[in-house]
């Protein structure tokens, strides 16, 4: 026998959520609003450790150069999310491929060496 009851998808947590608990809204607004930006960026990441792993040098470029315009134009919490999601994620790759890692942008190779290598260089 099939169960008739309809599934909730992610998409109307926050809606149920916050009819349920008006007081809760503002929080979750607040606080998912970041861990949203990070999963999107991991997301980004992701896919940019793709191109990289395929060997396709020009979307790779590509990525960094959208990163690169994110990181710039962000406020701080995307700058963060590209910072310590993004640039971090991607760590063990650009070590593995120099090549690769001389493609970033010089500002975001900064910043990338800032995150990875520590504070100070």
């Amino acid at each position: 026998m099939k169960n008739n009851i309809k599934t909730i998808t992610e998409n109307e947590v926050l809606t149920i959520l916050s009819n349920e608990l008006p007081q809760l809204e503002t929080v979750v607004k607040n606080t998912c609003k970041q861990i949203k930006i990070y999963n999107t960026i991991g997301c980004f990441a992701d896919v940019t450790k793709q191109m990289i792993k395929t060997g396709n040098i020009k979307e790779v470029k590509r990525c960094f150069n959208l990163a690169e315009k994110i990181w710039k134009k962000g406020n701080n919490t995307v700058k963060n999310a590209i910072e310590n999601g993004y640039l971090v994620s991607l760590s063990a790759a650009l070590d593995l491929n120099t090549k690769i890692k001389d493609m970033l942008n010089p500002p975001l190779k900064k910043e990338y060496n800032r995150q990875v290598y520590g504070h100070g260089i």
